[in-house]
């Protein structure tokens, strides 16, 4: 039961990350009246896909206090676990890149 609701956070995670680095993007792009794929090219191009996924990461804030305010502690460490491993991923992308 346990591993089930770490499950769904991690889900929730990552789903919060995707929607906040698309919102992220969808921003940029109406700022600089851009395409969203320009914006996405660039970013890529540039090695700056990491800095959006951080700012898309900031989601992940609102799920887990969410689920902490509901007393959902294993939902909430799921959320922990994917905002740690993008940390990870997105510290040795800045460092090899």
């Amino acid at each position: 039961m346990k591993n089930k609701e770490i499950i769904i956070g991690i889900v929730v995670g990552m789903l919060s990350t995707s929607i906040g680095t698309l919102l992220y993007l969808l921003y940029i792009a109406s700022q600089r009246n851009a395409s969203f794929g320009a914006i996405w090219d660039f970013a890529i191009s540039t090695g700056e896909i990491s800095s959006v996924v951080v700012y898309g990461a900031a989601l992940n804030f609102l799920a887990f206090f969410g689920f902490l305010k509901f007393n959902k502690e294993a939902r909430a460490k799921g959320v922990l676990i994917v905002t740690i491993i993008t940390a990870i991923i997105v510290l040795s992308h800045k460092l090899l890149f």
